[in-house]
């Protein structure tokens, strides 16, 4: 076990059951809606320079927020009545690839884990950051994933090994962590798992990206390997089993890196949303399900009909009030930004409202996460809020009929750099937001 001292003071983390924002996408299902909220462009905004651009936020009480920059520092963030102060920073320990997460260490502690550049796990709690083996490498491109179960004090976790094995460890409450279970799914090394309840039978199932190719060269999303299979994994307390993998015929891959759980309309379970793309067709949005221990395509949208051409998948909400979720993208991020939402007919996903101009994701970069869905000008809608193609301004466009409408912008005259959070960040109850610029962190807070 590695110890290291906090650099810039202590902070003590109070009794806490869950966490607002505790993953780059919110919560571990990968759906990147935020619930609440907020009073935008009511707001009282507050910013601190950074010693470097930072890459990643996530949000965990009290009034803090944890950030990975670019050369690999861990950074704890306080909000404080008059702004923002640096409480804690640690240099050089993380991979800048490598985002932090919010976890429950038990009854009275958060914390925030990451994985070193080395792949160990780190843990930060109460002004000390400790690294641990956990019983062999972790990779450093991607992050672990919570689980709770049952009455346990503690999360466990769930993360991607080295040589692309689903992990399951245990032990974070005993200040041992380890690993208690393993499969060998054959991850990306940069995956994402998300997690969610695939079946209505309680029990989580952890989703993943599986088995490696080249054979789709776009190379949009840090690399040019893409996975040629999906896998599903039961999650119990110490095991770890497939329940079910759908392998790409070639030329087709998923071309994603996080599979987002969420509902799309006429089932109480939620479907696995992921962008799967071919040679000379480029990406479609699809919508997969577990049905009797299978995975099963429910409903594919239009592709575009010519190579290298990307869909970036956000989630899916009820955006117009009429209780019928929408699954929002946005087509080609890099070049015209076309944001859409989709509604599932029978088999298809039709596209019933769009908005040009609009870049939720820097190209070559592992951040799928500069857009989100919530409602932060609390009008009961929910906006989806990503930056304009200038990537200097951060938008909240609400779905009215067939068509997006702006409802509140903030523009930082500095292109982003991290992912979004929404989250209740002061405690008040209302939704607020943060992101990281060039120039540094930005808070918006909502106001009553």
């Amino acid at each position: 076990m590695t110890r290291f001292i906090a650099a810039a003071g202590l902070l003590v983390a109070v009794a806490s059951t869950a966490c607002a924002w505790p993953l780059p996408f919110g919560t571990p299902a990968g759906n990147r809606v935020s619930r609440g909220k907020g009073t935008f462009p009511r707001w009282h905004a507050v910013a601190l320079a950074t010693e470097a651009p930072v890459r990643w936020l996530v949000a965990f009480p009290p009034r803090r927020l944890a950030a990975v920059d670019a050369h690999g520092a861990l950074v704890i963030f306080e909000i404080t009545a008059p702004g923002l102060r640096v409480a804690a920073r640690y240099g050089g320990v993380a991979s800048p690839d490598g985002p932090p997460v919010a976890v429950r260490l038990d009854q009275e502690r958060t914390g925030v884990v990451l994985v070193a550049p080395d792949g160990r796990l780190l843990v930060w709690s109460e002004g000390v950051l400790r690294g641990y083996d956990v019983g062999g490498p972790l990779s450093s491109l991607t992050f672990p994933t919570p689980i709770a179960f049952g009455d346990r004090a503690s999360h466990d976790l769930l993360a991607i090994t080295r040589d692309g094995a689903i992990v399951l460890i245990g032990g974070l409450a005993a200040g041992g962590p380890r690993v208690v279970a393993r499969l060998d799914a054959h991850a990306l090394p940069d995956g994402r798992i998300t997690v969610g309840d695939l079946d209505g039978d309680g029990l989580p199932e952890a989703v993943v990206l599986s088995d490696a190719t080249g054979r789709y060269s776009h190379g949009v999303l840090g690399d040019t390997i893409e996975a040629r299979s999906l896998t599903v994994a039961r999650v119990r307390p110490y095991a770890l089993e497939v329940r079910a993998r759908l392998p790409l015929p070639a030329p087709a891959v998923f071309e994603d890196l996080v599979p987002v759980l969420a509902p799309i309309g006429g089932s109480p379970t939620p479907a696995i949303l992921v962008a799967r793309s071919a040679t000379g067709q480029g990406a479609a949005p699809v919508a997969l399900a577990l049905r009797d221990g299978a995975l099963a395509l429910v409903a594919q949208g239009p592709s575009f009909g010519q190579s290298d051409r990307w869909t970036h998948l956000i989630g899916a909400a009820d955006l117009s009030g009429d209780g019928v979720p929408e699954i929002v993208a946005v087509a080609t991020p890099h070049l015209d930004g076309l944001l859409t939402a989709y509604r599932r007919v029978g088999g298809a996903l039709v596209a019933t409202a769009s908005a040009a101009g609009f870049a939720s994701h820097l190209i070559g970069s592992r951040n799928l996460e500069q857009a989100l869905i919530g409602d932060l000008d609390g009008d009961g809608l929910p906006e989806v809020v990503l930056p304009r193609q200038s990537r200097e301004v951060l938008a909240g466009l609400e779905l009215r009929g067939d068509r997006f409408v702006e409802r509140w912008a903030a523009d930082f005259k500095s292109p982003l750099t991290s992912n979004l959070v929404a989250a209740d960040l002061d405690g008040d109850g209302l939704l607020d937001l943060a992101v990281a610029t060039r120039r540094g962190l930005h808070v918006f807070l909502s106001v009553r």
